[in-house]
């Protein structure tokens, strides 16, 4: 069981044990989440939105039909776009971008990421 002390603030400490390979680091975002055994934390990227937008324009134009892309189902397209979406954004976030929108990268590997 690992305690943390509520500190001035509201603030708390991430065990340590809990920290290691999370990738977690000084000054990134999560999100609380109240749930019914208490708060959850979700690590949250914050990207630059219009850096962001930018490069997935650029992409898009750049993007051509495939002969794998005729015999690959829509779902299939869409997860890989998904996929390179959130490599952009982790590029974005590694090069110190700083925005307002949030991605959800809770279902994610973050160690591949960044």
């Amino acid at each position: 069981m690992n305690l943390v002390k509520v500190k001035p603030k509201f603030q708390v400490t991430i065990p340590a044990n809990l920290r290691k390979g999370t990738n977690l680091q000084e000054g990134d975002f999560m999100e609380a989440v109240r749930i019914d055994e208490g708060i959850l934390f979700k690590f949250k990227l914050v990207v630059d939105r219009n850096t962001i937008v930018d490069r997935i324009a650029s992409t898009l134009m750049e993007a051509r039909e495939s002969r794998e892309d005729k015999i690959r189902s829509e779902d299939e397209i869409m997860e890989d776009t998904s996929r390179k979406f959130l490599h952009h954004a982790a590029n974005v976030m590694h090069e110190g971008s700083i925005g307002l929108q949030c991605l959800d990268i809770s279902g994610t590997n973050r160690r591949h990421l960044s």
